[in-house]
């Protein structure tokens, strides 16, 4: 038996296992349900995120021939349908039960779920640099869904802030458009840079949605 094909699954599988205790050690309002439920969410988005850009790969519905429209492309099909499709699906967390920490929790681990389980799909068609994509392919899809989740939570406490979300469409988009060079190009490694700046953005908006939903439980006490 060959187990360096059970590898990649058992990493996943490890990955969602381990960052799964540490949030919850780390959030003590998160509630078990809640958890389990984000990251069932995030394996579903997989359907509707596949089905779509099968089509629009099937209809050759957009050509990158330049650099520019390869970009445009990342940005749809990587970014915009990506990230759209697992922001829908966060609508579906009980947030009446959840305060804004482990709304913000269940978002990371949506992502991540959907990340690892990519992984293993990649591996099973044959994809190489799969080391890489485990540093940077999971840790930008955890964020940018992290952030879809604060746009998500915005809406429903009624404070809406647009900015989370645009930023994860981009950064998801740009991050892909990147992670297409070759190794041994110089762009290739812009995509650390914006996997790195994805990280500071959910730390600076859900700091930012976090102080507008205190000052507001400030004035009505």
């Amino acid at each position: 038996m060959n187990f360096s094909l059970y590898l990649p699954l058992i990493a996943s599988i490890l990955i969602v296992v381990v960052f799964f205790i540490v949030i919850k050690l780390c959030v003590k309002s998160l509630n078990f349900f809640h958890s389990v439920l984000a990251c069932v969410l995030g394996l579903l988005a997989v359907i509707p995120i596949t089905a779509v850009q099968f089509f629009i790969e099937q209809k050759n519905l957009l050509q990158a021939s330049t650099l520019p429209a390869v970009l445009l492309k990342a940005l749809i099909l990587n970014g915009i349908i990506e990230e759209s499709f697992k922001m829908i699906l966060l609508f579906f967390l009980p947030y009446k039960k959840m305060n804004i920490n482990s709304f913000f929790a269940c978002g990371l681990l949506c992502g991540l779920s959907l990340a690892c389980f990519e992984n293993i799909v990649y591996f099973l068609s044959g994809s190489t640099s799969l080391e890489l994509r485990f540093f940077t392919s999971v840790i930008i899809h955890t964020a940018c869904c992290g952030l879809s989740s604060l746009f998500v939570y915005s809406i429903r406490v009624k404070k809406l802030s647009v900015s989370p979300f645009v930023w994860a469409f981009l950064l998801h988009g740009v991050y892909d458009y990147f992670a297409g060079f070759k190794l041994s190009n110089f762009f290739f490694y812009i995509s650390f840079v914006v996997v790195l700046i994805s990280i500071l953005e959910c730390r600076i908006r859900f700091l930012r949605l976090r102080g507008k939903i205190d000052k507001t439980e400030v004035v009505i006490e």
